[in-house]
């Protein structure tokens, strides 16, 4: 199959050689997040995602991605909106649904003290490579976040991550003349004046720590608006999520990792995914045999997935959609369509129209 070039050129940073399931890693959810702010300041999410934005809303919500390339996101981000506090405005005003099964898990518990355990407990849904401690003393409880430093981008990634957990305080009623503190380890940026409005000027810069101290009478108060029938089942769920996301990922996992991560006209050959996996082209192909698959067949599902996506767009032509995918022309992936489906591009497009939800089309 011959690839031509992409239709336009993509803005998004490239992925990083670190893959997704390393430590140091965001679930797609917080690209969510992300994507959501933006479009509440008029940003299109394509300014930010270029190729990948279909992605964002069709793959697994908690596949995780790089924590680095989010990062190199997130500064892009900051160079679209021209704010750069953007990660407290996505801390606390992306959705409720931007977070999946943290906001209902944690939303619904029974007090602020069920809440922030919940959080420690099932935060790697959301970030891995972060240790979340709670302490009382004295009447004051101190919500501390050690995050690994990864240079460049890390105080707007501890100004999301506080944004949000001053947003599930003030859930749990907890006012702000119970706010103690607002600790960051960096120093005070020029627009410190954002921190201000976000955290009752209670914000505090070169500490020792990043995190937010608050009275902990407050850790204990009933929460008024819980509905413990949906609580239990939201937390079935995430344990669930928790022991499938923690376990190693298997080979096959790690190659969908990459080759979702690249736009579908550019996949990598074996022998570059080979490489970036950082074994042989021999063990590569032996390990996907033995998990019952090849390489062949993940990158063909993954042009076929897209194709699937892209056809139920009316208004995209074939021949558009071939450049999309990096066919040489139409006729080419009327071909390779037909071999996937077992109907062609045009069949699968009327199919889908006419049942208006189907994603396959009946034979």
């Amino acid at each position: 199959m011959s690839h031509a070039n992409s239709a336009y050129n993509d803005p998004t940073p490239s992925m990083p050689g670190e893959l997704a399931g390393t430590p140091s890693t965001v679930a797609t959810l917080l690209l969510r997040a992300l994507a959501d702010v933006l479009q509440q300041r008029g940003v299109a999410p394509e300014l930010l995602l270029g190729q990948r934005t279909e992605s964002l809303y069709t793959e697994p919500a908690d596949r995780s991605v790089p924590r680095l390339w989010f990062q190199s996101l997130f500064a892009r981000a900051v160079e679209l909106t021209g704010d750069p506090a953007l990660g407290i405005s996505c801390g606390l005003h992306a959705s409720d649904s931007s977070f999946g099964l943290m906001a209902p898990l944690v939303g619904h518990a029974p007090s602020l003290r069920r809440g922030l355990e919940l959080v420690m407990q099932f935060h790697p849904l959301l970030i891995e490579g972060c240790t979340i401690e709670l302490t009382e003393q004295l009447g004051v409880a101190r919500l501390r976040c050690e995050v690994a430093q990864l240079g460049a981008g890390d105080r707007s990634f501890s100004e999301l991550i506080l944004a949000g957990l001053m947003r599930t305080l003030q859930a749990f009623g907890c006012s702000k003349s119970e706010l103690r503190a607002a600790c960051f380890e960096h120093a005070r940026p020029a627009y410190h004046h954002a921190y201000t409005a976000a955290f009752a000027g209670k914000e505090c810069f070169s500490q020792s720590f990043t995190g937010v101290e608050f009275a902990a009478s407050a850790l204990d108060r009933p929460h008024l608006h819980r509905i413990a029938e949906l609580h239990e089942i939201v937390l079935a769920q995430a344990e669930h999520n928790l022991q499938r996301c923690t376990r190693p990922l298997t080979l096959t996992e790690r190659v969908n990792g990459l080759i979702n991560s690249r736009p579908a006209a550019k996949l990598p050959d074996m022998v570059v995914a080979a490489r970036e996996l950082g074994i042989s082209v021999r063990s590569l192909r032996r390990h996907l045999t033995h998990e019952g698959t090849t390489y062949r067949e993940l990158t063909q599902a993954r042009l076929h997935s897209n194709a699937c996506s892209l056809l139920r767009n009316p208004q995209v032509s074939l021949q558009t959609i071939a450049f999309e995918l990096g066919f040489s022309d139409a006729t080419a992936f009327h071909r390779a369509f037909r071999r996937w489906a077992e109907v062609t591009p045009a069949e699968y497009r009327s199919a889908f129209l006419r049942a208006g939800r189907s994603d396959t089309p009946r034979s």
